[in-house]
């Protein structure tokens, strides 16, 4: 499954995902992408989640009807060593993403999913 990291995320988070197909926004040139816009990009080039730490991003968007599965990774400061303590977790979260369209994460493991596929 492809990876969008989203312009909120730490470039360098690529490598919190090991043996995973990841790719930064910055990137792919969707930098000034509204979420909108980039949720439909994204899945057009054929990317199954994008990571972001945007708590918003929920409310924002109908996520029943998003095209990629979104990975909120639930961090209180958005900081590289805060992003780190995430990586245990993260193979699960990206398995439950394969069923469901929203799902957060944080230091403790997988909080929430949300809108079963």
């Amino acid at each position: 499954m492809k990876i969008l990291l989203d312009n909120c995320v730490d470039v360098r988070a690529k490598g919190l995902f090991v043996g995973r197909d990841v790719a930064h926004v910055i990137a792919m040139g969707w930098a000034e992408h509204s979420n909108g816009k980039l949720l439909r990009a994204a899945a057009d080039a054929g990317f199954g989640v994008v990571v972001t730490v945007d708590k918003n991003i929920r409310y924002q968007q109908n996520l029943a009807l998003t095209p990629v599965s979104i990975l909120e990774l639930d961090v209180a400061r958005n900081r590289m060593q805060e992003l780190e303590a995430l990586r245990v977790h993260l193979d699960d979260a990206i398995s439950k993403c394969a069923m469901f369209r929203y799902v957060s994460v944080r230091a403790d493991g997988v909080r929430e999913t949300l809108f079963a596929m």
